[in-house]
């Protein structure tokens, strides 16, 4: 049986001090500075404000993450030969460092799937049921871990092939 298993990457597999700032339109002073968990929930009323997801975009943020007790998980998985896939918010952007850390703790990502925007919110969990769609074509099982209720509840209209783990 093959077997995928797919992780989020902010508040799943890691932990890092990024925000979400929340600005007046043109201005690098922060109205609202919000967690990955807060942003999920997040959203702006005032035409005057927009998101701003420089921390996102620095990949020493990534460096000094913190895994978190999935990484465990993730490493036995892999050492039992099975997919290991990466299905985060952030940007493709991200991608080398976010491959790099898992790298240093000893699991080879088959892809990172970077499914955000560094410009405008997209609907995220949309995103990320896309790509669960084509994996769950590609394999007997997976299994999909995120901290965000939304993206687990879109995940789990994907069907029968997928078993979704809130965090």
């Amino acid at each position: 049986m093959k077997k995928a298993f797919v992780f989020d990457f902010d508040d799943t597999l890691a932990t890092t001090e990024c925000k979400v700032r929340v600005v007046r339109n043109g201005s690098k002073l922060p109205f609202k500075r919000l967690t990955p968990a807060e942003y999920n929930e997040y959203e702006i009323e005032d035409l005057e404000y927009e998101y701003d997801f420089s921390e996102f975009r620095s990949e020493k943020f990534i460096h000094n993450a913190n895994p978190t007790f999935l990484m465990a998980l993730a490493q036995e998985v892999y050492k039992e030969d099975h997919a290991v896939y990466v299905l985060t918010a952030r940007s493709d952007s991200m991608v080398v460092a976010i491959t790099d850390f898992l790298l240093g703790h000893n699991v080879k990502p088959m892809k990172v799937f970077g499914v955000g925007s560094d410009e405008v919110k997209l609907d995220i969990a949309a995103e990320k049921k896309k790509v669960l769609e084509t994996l769950c074509q590609a394999f007997d099982l997976v299994y999909f871990y995120d901290d965000c209720n939304k993206n687990c509840d879109l995940a789990r209209e994907v069907g029968s092939g997928i078993k979704v783990y809130t965090v």
